[in-house]
């Protein structure tokens, strides 16, 4: 198929995936267990088991009464606890071998020890002062879901010590639609404001489940973490139980550091330090290997991640992965063969992603997946002679094969065989290369068209948009057709600068400036697209929840020429209104970058807002609280400009449901009207 660019080709789509909504699952393996002393591979596809020979790759089926191989077992794990809500901790926590928990109730922390009731460890928590949880910003930003960290031996419990006294508050009405509110107040940092301070201790629960009557905190040892203003999170155990590791966060998010505290004497190391030209991820990936003192850790520092190996007892590093390209995630690690398998995207096409195998001694980097298609769902040999993956584009449902280390194709094990798309009459979308703002850097948009598309009328664009940092929308996968085509609706998707998974150059161009480049891109893809045939570039709608709200919104006051009407859900209509975890990762804080705020603030340049809006918001909302919506109603209110205003009473960070769809549907019918 043609790979390249070619205008009047509709902006030539490349071989491509989508966003996976539909996933084919007649193509789908969803077991396999290796027999390699029989030379062949099982697999169960629509609950029936097959045998496939690894080497010549004939299917049968097996014979009656043979005995399935057994699984390999999965790492063993302890038992684990319901998720808690959004941005929250458990308040429990059972250790490994089930004989201790720990509890924090009313801001101090409890060790049950056995059958015995819970004892206290602390006494002076309060509302502002709490033990062995954190706040809501620690959760949502830090992916902080305890506060509290058994020892693997369950021994030791690690521990939070959390003071956010000097956190403003940000109160929110509950019981809107009853006869009498309440307040629902939060310790929520907005940028600038002071952040929670976070210590660390570790608890001999050992030693204070046989101390009944000492003091409990002569068992704790408190943990020099080190500045008051910085970020102490994603917190475990090594595997040997020998030391606490921690990551050390800078405010200003360039300087990250992983620690180990000492479980016997407190006392701290660094064990890896990554200084970043703007911010860094929060929480690189990382793997123990089997000695429990060796680690896989993913480093930025080339501008693309890529695996080393890390120890907790010496600063050596042994690069195991390089490339001008980003890895995606560690998909085994097999020490006997001495192989680490990753999946990343070297693609000429960049949202394609393909299976890697390097040696874990750094030598032996390679590419596995043959073809410039993406691939997922791998399934490796032990050793690594053979490996199963799924394959798809975006007209195509997913198929599963089997490969050979090098490559080579020796079985199709599963593939769909319908036609999703000439079955109903519809032109196939289409992944799009095209050009940023800055008129060098490619950009990778989905294109799907609506049904009876004749390019020789013109048809309305809506652009569905997220676009913000931490997400991504084009990965090459099978997509179906979204709502807004059944409506009549050319659909557009984009992936602008400032999103992941093309390098932290690409990630970084929004850097003190959100809003400007990535928004900028966005027009740039719809203009681009609409001097296409069939295009009516004077009827673009745009719409997004979160980001994508503000996004939409501020698309009106940057662009208008370029988009028409906007349905804006649940967005930050200026930075200073947000968390400062987040913000600040990407803004600083007002104070070090005012211009940069303002900038990119729909509140500030709302007198330049142009077109039709909706603005949609959740009262409940405790992520983007919804005064955005009330202070970018009220400067439109003080234009006389007529916009919507849609808001729910009990809904949240969104879930509005199908009144908030019907209403979206009927404005853009309305406003992106010939």
């Amino acid at each position: 198929m043609n790979r390249h660019l070619i205008a009047s080709a509709f902006l030539a789509p490349v071989l491509v995936t989508c966003l996976a909504w539909g996933q084919g699952e007649s193509a789908v393996v969803r077991d396999v267990r290796w027999d390699l002393e029989q030379g062949s591979a099982w697999f169960r596809h629509g609950g029936e088991w097959k045998i496939v020979n690894l080497e010549s790759g004939q299917i049968t089926d097996p014979a009656t009464g043979a005995e399935v191989p057994e699984a390999t077992p999965a790492p063993s794990r302890p038992g684990r606890l319901p998720p808690p809500g959004r941005g929250r901790q458990r308040p429990l926590e059972l250790a490994p071998d089930g004989s201790r928990s720990a509890v924090t109730q009313h801001g101090n922390l409890f060790v049950k020890c056995g059958e015995e009731a819970k004892r206290p460890v602390t006494a002076d928590g309060t509302a502002t002062l709490r033990y062995g949880t954190a706040s809501w910003v620690y959760g949502e930003e830090l992916d902080q879901s305890t506060g509290m960290w058994w020892s693997p031996d369950s021994n030791r419990l690690g521990f939070y010590k959390f003071d956010d006294a000097k956190v403003p508050e940000y109160h929110l009405l509950s019981g809107l639609t009853g006869l009498r509110t309440e307040v629902e107040s939060e310790r929520y940092p907005k940028p600038g404001d002071p952040n929670p301070i976070a210590t660390l201790g570790i608890l001999d629960a050992a030693a204070f489940c046989a101390d009944a009557a000492g003091d409990p905190l002569s068992h704790v040892k408190w943990i020099d973490v080190g500045s008051a203003d910085q970020y102490i999170y994603g917190v475990e155990w090594s595997p040997d139980s020998r030391d606490l590791l921690f990551h050390r966060l800078n405010r200003g998010h360039d300087l990250l550091e992983l620690c180990a505290a000492d479980a016997a004497t407190g006392a701290v190391r660094v064990i890896v330090r990554e200084q970043a030209l703007h911010w860094n991820h929060h929480l690189p990936e990382m793997r123990f290997l089997g000695d429990g003192r060796r680690f896989l850790w993913a480093s930025e520092r080339t501008g693309f991640k890529q695996y080393d190996i890390r120890s907790l007892d010496s600063g050596s590093v042994t690069t195991l992965t390089q490339g001008q390209f980003p890895a995606d995630r560690i998909e085994r690690v097999d020490e006997a063969s001495g192989d680490l398998h990753y999946s990343a995207y070297p693609s000429a096409t960049a949202v394609h992603q393909q299976l890697m195998v390097a040696r874990l001694d750094g030598s032996g980097q390679r590419r596995l997946t043959p073809e410039d298609e993406h691939y997922s769902r791998f399934k490796i040999a032990p050793g690594g002679g053979w490996f199963i993956a799924t394959d798809e584009t975006v007209a195509r449902r997913p198929s599963t094969r089997l490969y050979t280390a090098q490559g080579k194709l020796v079985a199709t094990l599963a593939e769909s065989t319908d036609d999703p798309w000439g079955a109903r009459s519809l032109r196939p979308p289409e992944l799009t290369r095209f050009k940023s703002a800055d008129g060098v850097t490619d950009l990778y948009g989905i294109v799907h068209f609506p049904p009876g598309f004749d390019p020789s009328r013109e048809w309305p664009i809506l652009v569905s948009v997220y676009g913000g940092p931490y997400f991504r929308t084009i990965v090459g996968t099978f997509s179906e057709q979204p709502d807004e085509c059944a409506r009549g609706y050319v659909s557009l998707r984009v992936d602008n600068r400032g999103t992941p998974g093309r390098g932290k150059v690409f990630e970084d161009a929004t850097y003190l400036r959100l809003g400007i480049a990535d928004l900028d891109d966005q027009a740039a893809a719809v203009t681009q697209l609409g001097k296409a045939p069939g295009m009516d570039e004077s009827r673009v709608g745009i719409t997004g929840m979160s980001y994508g709200g503000y996004m939409s919104a501020l698309a009106l006051v940057r662009y208008p020429g370029v988009f028409k009407a906007a349905v804006a859900e649940s967005g930050p209509m200026d930075w200073r209104q947000y968390d400062s975890i987040y913000t600040e990762r990407f803004m600083r804080t007002p104070q070090e970058n005012s211009v940069g705020y303002d900038a990119g603030s729909v509140l500030v340049h709302s007198d330049d807002l142009k077109g039709h809006l909706m603005l949609v918001h959740g009262m409940q909302d405790d992520n983007v609280h919804p005064n955005n919506a009330w202070a970018l109603a009220q400067k439109l209110y003080e234009r006389d400009f007529d916009f919507e205003l849609m808001l729910f009473p009990r809904a949240g960070h969104g879930g509005f449901g199908e009144a908030e769809e019907s209403a979206k549907w009927r404005f853009f019918k309305e406003a992106l009207q010939p």
